[in-house]
């Protein structure tokens, strides 16, 4: 096949060297599940003097021992080697050196025998490959559509929903710089009253001069003001009564006209004498009238 290990295998081995030889099929160990603990393979090699019952009893030649798994491994090491632990796991299991029923008198049989085996094992791991691409290609297959479909499809939501974030970090930064500034200018605002605070106790406690003279002039002027209020209304009450006299004396007035107007009447005096002297009374009449409506005027008017 060439390489080594065939090369190896195909060699007749003699009793003599049959203990020494140790095969890279043999000397790793099968793949076993991640849960199980690894089994590890140690040989011990066969004596010239030893018999065939030695060389093929499985006890003589290989003893199996468990170890604890130290669970601290890499797991990426362990599945990138997985196939080629399961090539040479099957071969370790499968080989007649391994088993034991090997015979030293079937050589050239059982080799070819056991190249058989591998090529077989060979093609069914060919074959798993091969669906292992397949599968791959489909993986990839979907997963390329699933992308173009994300970027036909979802980068225009996506694109609209950045933007969107976008407007709202910024009005939440605009929001925030507005509210900052508000609690600066609260900030200024509460000194300010917590100082006219201090000013108007400090002026409370200690009132200045000046205050207290206006304070003086205004009540000064404030009795000066209801005085000269009395006084306009004692005036008022004393032109009301000079009305009231008036009137009074206009009443008796109109009356002694009448009854002049009477005796003139009674008399027989001509008619442009009546009407001199009613217009001689109307005259009187509206002049008292006119000083009546000023009184009046000036009473309102205080």
């Amino acid at each position: 096949m060439g390489s080594p290990y065939y090369r190896d295998m195909d060699e007749p081995t003699s009793p003599a060297g049959a203990g020494h030889h140790r095969s890279r099929s043999a000397s790793r160990p099968p793949m076993a599940h991640a849960m199980d603990y690894p089994i590890t393979l140690t040989y011990e090699p066969a004596t010239i003097a030893g018999s065939r019952r030695t060389r093929g009893s499985p006890r003589s030649r290989v003893h199996t021992h468990s170890e604890p798994r130290d669970r601290s491994r890499d797991r990426s090491l362990e599945r990138g080697l997985y196939l080629e632990d399961e090539l040479y796991g099957r071969s370790a299991r499968q080989s007649p050196s391994a088993m034991g029923g090997y015979n030293t008198g079937m050589g050239p049989t059982s080799d070819r025998a056991y190249l058989g085996d591998l090529q077989h094992q060979n093609t069914d791991l060919q074959r798993e490959l091969g669906n292992l691409k397949r599968e791959l290609e489909l993986t990839n297959q979907k997963l390329g559509s699933s992308m173009h479909s994300i970027k036909t499809f979802w980068s225009p939501e996506l694109k609209k929903e950045r933007a969107l974030r976008k407007e709202e970090s910024a009005k939440y930064s605009l929001i925030n710089d507005q509210l900052k500034l508000l609690s600066t200018e609260n900030q200024k605002q509460a000194m300010l009253v917590r100082q006219l605070e201090e000013e108007l106790r400090l002026r409370m406690r200690q009132p200045n001069l000046e205050m207290q003279q206006q304070m003086e002039a205004i009540y000064a002027e404030n009795d000066h003001l209801q005085r000269e209020i009395s006084i306009l209304r004692e005036t008022i009450k004393d032109l009301e009564c000079r009305v009231e006299t008036q009137k009074q004396t206009l009443i008796a007035r109109d009356e002694s006209i009448k009854k002049l107007l009477e005796m003139l009447q009674a008399k027989g005096m001509g008619k442009e004498e009546e009407r001199q002297m009613f217009q001689q009374m109307q005259a009187m009449a509206q002049k008292q009238l006119s000083v009546l409506i000023d009184i009046e005027n000036v009473t309102a008017s205080c």
